[in-house]
């Protein structure tokens, strides 16, 4: 003798959607959390980007008061050795181009007069308009612009350690900021 017992079919309803209640709960709280902790990776590194911003700014602006302030000077004053004219940038161990371990394939002054003034034909550019003042560079040696440098070197900056372990993988940061202004001799 077979006994068919019959469910009613509203307690097999309750029973599963008891189930998936329970299923989804626990499911919402994970999404919850990692929603949580991938905001907090977010703005960690929009404070961390702003304090960066900060000290590049600071750093520029340092370099840049000393290059102004030789620049008002009444002796013509150059800290520094003269610019380097740059070529080219070698990469370094890590073969990423312009990263701190790159190596500056140095120029030259003529290089950057035939690739910039030379293609605005100086020569005849004199005939239309004499004594135009880029027709005088063409000729003119980098000392004849009397350029002042300012530079400054920031404090090495700590990294946040989410920052320092997601993003960059260095304890800090330093910048070095380079200025250079044109000498202006007022009397």
């Amino acid at each position: 003798m077979d006994i068919e017992v019959k469910y009613p079919l509203s307690a097999i309803r309750r029973q599963r959607v008891a189930t998936q209640r329970h299923g989804c709960a626990g499911q919402a709280t994970a999404e919850l959390v990692v929603g949580l902790i991938a905001l907090l990776v977010v703005f960690m590194g929009m404070l961390q980007i702003q304090s960066l911003a900060r000290a590049h700014t600071q750093t520029l602006l340092a370099a840049r008061q000393q290059a102004g302030q030789d620049a008002l000077t009444s002796p013509y004053l150059l800290r520094n050795a003269l610019p380097r004219w740059i070529s080219d940038w070698q990469a370094g161990n890590d073969n990423i181009t312009y990263s701190r371990d790159d190596a500056a394939r140095l120029g030259s002054a003529g290089a950057a007069n035939e690739g910039i003034i030379m293609h605005a034909n100086p020569n005849s550019l004199n005939t239309y308009v004499p004594g135009n003042e880029l027709s005088a560079a063409s000729t003119a040696t980098l000392s004849e612009f009397f350029l002042t440098h300012g530079q400054s070197v920031s404090q090495p900056m700590d990294l946040f350690p989410v920052i320092r372990s997601l993003v960059y993988g260095a304890n800090s940061i330093q910048f070095q900021s380079d200025a250079w202004l044109t000498w202006t001799h007022i009397e």
